[in-house]
């Protein structure tokens, strides 16, 4: 009989250290932002400046991207003149 417990199978191996873990995730958080802004160019092209900011500051924050407000503006500005956009 096994005495491994759950938690101990679902716990990740020793050569993975957290610095890994993290550089991943960071990399994942920005594939998913990446994908976020490809999808805003696409569907707001032409909108109002203003829109197009709150859309942005509303789908970008769940991912943990805090941009400032001049930023935003002026990711906003790009994404409605159809220019191509990517994070700071």
């Amino acid at each position: 009989m096994s005495t491994t417990t759950r938690t101990t199978a679902l716990r990740p191996g020793r050569g993975a250290p957290r610095t890994i873990v993290a550089r991943q995730i960071k990399q994942q958080r920005r594939g998913y932002t990446q994908a976020v802004l490809r999808a805003l160019a696409r569907s707001q092209q032409g909108q109002p400046t203003a829109q197009v900011q709150r859309m942005l500051r509303n789908c970008l924050t769940p991912l943990g991207v805090r941009l400032s407000t001049t930023t935003l503006h002026k990711l906003a500005v790009d994404l409605t003149a159809g220019r191509p956009v990517e994070l700071p």
